[in-house]
């Protein structure tokens, strides 16, 4: 089964904006907030004056074939982001995996760097199973509608996304809980983040990726499984992201590990209870 970047994950492909004035370092801030953006890291840095701000470019990543998988699919993918600005930071975006979206309340403190963000949107989401597992019925691309809230301050951000699949993919709900830390990497615009992560499913999402019914333990031969709603994974994710020389190119990387636990690893399904994401990115901005 091929499983599809993370909504949160795709993101990354983001870059910043290179340049050695002043508004040119504002404008730099912009486009970091974008990377943390799309990367699922919220920031309320602002542009120097309101507009769009777009990101061109492509990545490579590794991910399962399905979630519970012990093989991976390797693949290069293109990405194109469009982002407006306005001095409280993001009001509306365009992207693969935050999906058409905006934020109806933004308050930000510019003394303290502190924030508070609601926002929503309607996204797709690339949890999705194929025909690997003969007996199972396929799993496709969902239409989520999204609630998201984002805090955080200078160094640190938070966000909560609340997600549920109107569409035919999953048909269920989950919840994504991310924290980072951020920092500088070098004297330029290189920076880093680190944090766990966490997901909570409810019944009918769990049992989409998880369960075993009656009718498909015929056809499998696996033991029926009922997945209960609760956590499905808890892990931590790092990236670091570099300018390319004095350009507007960048390279970005994504490591993230997590394990299933409870009633997620104990299905029949699941080969590996570990899983692993990677991917690295060259972008631009424009």
């Amino acid at each position: 089964m091929k499983l599809t970047l993370r909504l949160s994950i795709l993101a990354i492909f983001s870059a910043f904006f290179m340049t050695t004035t002043a508004a040119g370092q504002t404008d730099a801030q912009a486009d970091a907030a974008a990377v943390a953006a799309t990367a699922g890291l919220p920031s309320a840095a602002g542009a120097p004056k309101p507009g769009w701000r777009n990101q061109f470019g492509a990545g490579y990543i590794a991910n399962p074939k399905f979630v519970g998988s012990d093989e991976y699919n390797t693949r290069v993918i293109p990405y194109i982001e469009l982002r407006y600005f306005d001095e409280s930071g993001t009001r509306f975006f365009a992207n693969v995996p935050q999906g058409i979206g905006g934020y109806a309340y933004r308050k930000r403190e510019r003394a303290s760097g502190r924030f508070f963000n609601v926002g929503a949107s309607l996204a797709p989401g690339f949890n999705v199973r194929d025909d690997s597992i003969d007996g199972l019925d396929e799993i496709g691309i969902s239409t989520e509608a999204r609630l998201l809230l984002e805090t955080g301050g200078r160094r640190w951000a938070a966000s909560a996304v609340f997600a549920q699949d109107v569409g035919s993919g999953h048909e269920g709900a989950y919840v994504d809980l991310n924290l980072s830390w951020r920092g500088r990497v070098g004297a330029g615009s290189g920076f880093y983040a680190v944090g766990p992560v966490l997901r909570f499913g409810d019944s009918t999402y769990k049992d989409a990726f998880f369960g075993v019914s009656p009718e498909d333990s015929i056809e499998t031969g696996l033991p029926a499984y009922d997945a209960d709603a609760g956590v499905e994974r808890v892990g931590v994710q790092g990236l670091v992201s570099l300018p390319i020389k004095k350009s507007r190119w960048r390279f970005t990387a994504i490591l993230r590990g997590s394990q299933l636990i409870d009633n997620a690893a104990a299905s029949p399904i699941v080969v590996d209870e570990t899983q692993f994401f990677f991917l690295s990115a060259v972008t631009r901005s424009f």
